[in-house]
């Protein structure tokens, strides 16, 4: 997709990666040119996200089913109109494909989900508010420590990540989180943007949260890839053993339908495309038993066996009797 045909006022998506962790931001579209994309300024509480020159950045913009993404990026800010804004020059023609293809793995890992109270509000921060100096004596000492709660990471993408918990989370509310791996603990901080009530009668927790990832460990990606190839290798072996354990069925429906039958030596005759043992020993018996082709001009053992039997026959005959001679034996 070309940049041009961005629609103004969008959301788009913007990955950074940066040493240890991956930072997931959001804005919206303001202008657009063949090589550059403008989005409003990024900031939290008075404070702009700097993008830094060693950042990995990415962009990604959704439309219904449909993702197009543009990586190696390079970011700064710029004022344009009397307004600061974030801009991004981009240097590859982007790539599109279909958003159901981010592989989502599930975990079902219990975990304490943490939050920062927004002093003066009622939403719930992943980060602690940072105060101006005029403020710092009224804000309540509590504001700088974190709540936790109970809660379990039902599925987890690079992007997004499903949660439960008993708790009342708000839409945009944010929190963090830590889960378990073979790279030893990965924390994550997301922000929710769906929210579902769940049976409790067949649930722990009441609600579910569909969140999107707002910053994770750079090493998330590689969890989530060896848990995909954990279980791609047991759908595998699944597919297989049940192909085993049909094939033996078959023997062994085979073997209890022969011995059925009177005068078979082996129950694994008819099954379909296997041969045993006493198969083969049969069709050589059957072999030997068949009558040897005649070919012309040669004589067969078994013709000159039966020319000989038949010569001793003849001989065995009594000898003719010639008149005025008496043959030995005759009285």
């Amino acid at each position: 997709m070309l940049l041009e045909n961005l629609a103004i006022g969008r959301s788009v998506e913007i990955f950074t990666n940066r040493d240890e962790y991956c930072y997931h931001l959001t804005s919206k579209i303001e202008e657009t040119s063949p090589k550059r994309l403008y989005i409003t300024l990024i900031a939290t509480n008075t404070r702009v996200f700097e993008f830094r020159p060693g950042d990995k950045i990415r962009i990604v913009y959704r439309d219904k089913d449909q993702i197009w993404e543009w990586a190696n990026v390079k970011a700064g800010i710029v004022k344009k109109y009397g307004v600061k804004m974030h801009y991004f020059d981009i240097v590859d023609g982007g790539r599109s494909f279909n958003r159901r293809n981010a592989y989502r793995v599930a975990i079902d890992e219990e975990v304490m989900l943490g939050y920062y109270d927004q002093y003066g509000t009622t939403a719930k921060s992943a980060d602690m508010q940072k105060f101006k100096l005029s403020d710092e004596a009224s804000a309540p000492p509590a504001m700088m420590v974190p709540n936790f709660v109970k809660g379990v990471v039902r599925d987890i993408s690079a992007t997004g990540v499903g949660v439960c918990s008993n708790y009342e989370f708000s839409i945009d509310d944010a929190m963090f989180f830590s889960i378990s791996s073979g790279y030893g603990k990965l924390t994550a901080k997301a922000r929710v943007v769906r929210k579902v009530e769940t049976n409790p009668a067949k649930n722990k927790f009441s609600n579910y949260y569909g969140c999107v990832l707002l910053q994770t460990d750079n090493k998330l990606s590689k969890h989530i890839a060896d848990i995909q190839r954990e279980a791609i290798k047991a759908q595998r072996q699944k597919k297989e053993e049940e192909e085993l354990d049909k094939a033996l069925g078959k023997l062994e429906k085979g073997i209890i339908s022969n011995k059925k039958l009177a005068g078979k030596k082996s129950g694994l005759h008819g099954v379909k495309g296997i041969k045993t043992a006493a198969d083969v020993e049969q069709a050589k018996e059957n072999k030997k038993k068949q009558p040897r082709p005649k070919v012309e001009g040669i004589v067969t053992m078994d013709e000159m066996q039966e020319k000989l039997e038949k010569k001793k026959k003849d001989n065995k005959a009594p000898q003719p009797q010639i008149e005025g001679i008496k043959t030995a034996g005759l009285k």
